[in-house]
């Protein structure tokens, strides 16, 4: 699986659309502040783009199973370990209860759109692109 293969585009796609619904799950059940609203929508597609490019790499075969794991995984990753590179920076004192929290609170909030965007994904593909 290549990285410039059309249906890594079509993935990375699905992965902003992920990104962008952790965001909008997230606003929800937190309330909706324009500072934190800005922030996410630039962090959390981030976030998922940078795992796309690992669960390309990795997941082989048609498997929509292995394609919402990789993702929780390494976008899970990838939030955590953003957040201690920027803990520090900003002065934030390092809570290990209050990181490990917000780790379990990603997890959870983008579990639901890592399922619909990787099942859409898989469907679109299937449908379109199975006569290849």
């Amino acid at each position: 699986m290549k990285l410039t293969d059309k249906r890594f585009w079509k993935f990375e796609a699905m992965m902003l659309l992920c990104g962008v619904a952790t965001t909008c799950v997230e606003a929800l059940n937190y309330g909706i502040s324009p500072f934190y609203l800005i922030s996410h929508l630039v962090t959390f597609p981030l976030y998922f783009c940078i795992s796309g490019i690992a669960v390309w790499k990795i997941a082989k075969g048609n498997g929509v199973w292995q394609l919402i794991g990789y993702s929780l995984l390494f976008s899970t990753i990838a939030y955590s370990l953003f957040n201690i590179i920027l803990y520090p920076i900003y002065g934030v004192p390092f809570d290990a209860a209050i990181h490990l929290s917000s780790i379990c609170y990603y997890a959870l909030f983008s579990t639901f759109p890592v399922i619909l965007c990787c099942y859409v994904y898989k469907s679109i593909i299937n449908r379109y692109f199975s006569n290849e």
